[in-house]
C-alpha cells in the first residue's frame, strides 16, 4: 500500500474486524498502521472495566439502599427510645401512685380490729355468729371471742359467772337452752345485773329456750334483759 498522509486516510466511524487503527509510527519515510486486532485486549479490558463500573454502580445503589435502611432503622430506634422513655415515665407514675397508696395505708382500717372514729353504715347485713357452749357447773363466757352465745344446760344447777374480756359498749345475746332432760336451773354471779335486781326464772321444760340480751356498761356491770319460753329446740 502506497504511503499516505494521515489527512488522506478515509474516516472510519465504526470499527470492524480487519480494520486498521490510524496510528503512525515515525520511521523514516515509512508509515506503519496499527491493526485493530492488536487492540482487542484493550477493547476487552474496556468492556471488563465497563462491567466493573456497572458492578460498582450496582454496589453504589446497594450502598444507597443500605443507607436508606440504616436511616429507617435510626428513625425506628429513635421511636423505640421515645416509647421506652414514655414507658419509664409511666412506670414512674405507677410507682408514685403505689407510693401514695402505701402512704395512705395508715388511714385504712385494720381488719384484725381497732377503733373506728366515724359512723359505720352497713348496706347489706352485719352478721355475728354464735359461740356454742355445752356447759355444766360454772359457765364463764369469753366475750373477746364474740357477742352471741348459745349455752346448753346439762346439770341440775349451773352458775353464769362474769365473762372474761368484756368491753364497755359491747352488746349481744345469750341463748339458754335446756337439754333433753330439762329441769336445769341457772344462777348468776359477779357482774350480771337485772331489772329491779331480780334474776329471771328460766324455762325448765325439756329443750326449752330462753334468751338473755345484754349491754356491757363496763366489765363489772352488765345490764341484762331476759325474754322467756321460745318453745323447744335450738335457735343457733
Amino acid at each position: 500500500m502506497a504511503s499516505q498522509k494521515i489527512s488522506q486516510f478515509t474516516a472510519i466511524t465504526t470499527l470492524a474486524s480487519g480494520d486498521y487503527f490510524p496510528v503512525i509510527q515515525a520511521s523514516g519515510t515509512t508509515n506503519k498502521r496499527v491493526e485493530v486486532g492488536v487492540l482487542d485486549v484493550r477493547y476487552t479490558s474496556s468492556a471488563s472495566g465497563s462491567a466493573a463500573q456497572s458492578t460498582a454502580n450496582t454496589a453504589l445503589a446497594s450502598g444507597n439502599a443500605a443507607l436508606v435502611v440504616a436511616g429507617a432503622a435510626l428513625v425506628s430506634g429513635t421511636a423505640a427510645q421515645a416509647s421506652g422513655n414514655a414507658a419509664l415515665s409511666s412506670a414512674a407514675t405507677a410507682q408514685a401512685s403505689g407510693n401514695a397508696a402505701l402512704t395512705s395505708l395508715s388511714t385504712k382500717y385494720d381488719k384484725t380490729g381497732g377503733p373506728i372514729s366515724g359512723p359505720v353504715i352497713v348496706q347489706s347485713q352485719s352478721i355475728g355468729s354464735s359461740t356454742y357452749v355445752i356447759a355444766s357447773g360454772l359457765i364463764t363466757l369469753n366475750f373477746g371471742a364474740g357477742n352471741n352465745f348459745e349455752v346448753v344446760l346439762t346439770s341440775g344447777t349451773q352458775t353464769l359467772a362474769s365473762p372474761v374480756n368484756a368491753s364497755g359498749g359491747q352488746t349481744g345475746t345469750i341463748t339458754v337452752r335446756q337439754d333433753s332432760a330439762g329441769s336445769r336451773l341457772l344462777t348468776y354471779s359477779g357482774s350480771w345485773a337485772f331489772q329491779s335486781n331480780t334474776a329471771p326464772t328460766l324455762t325448765t321444760t325439756a329443750s326449752g329456750v330462753d334468751v338473755l340480751a345484754y349491754y356491757v356498761v363496763n366489765p363489772s356491770r352488765i345490764n341484762t334483759v331476759a325474754t322467756l319460753n321460745y318453745g323447744s329446740g335450738t335457735v343457733a
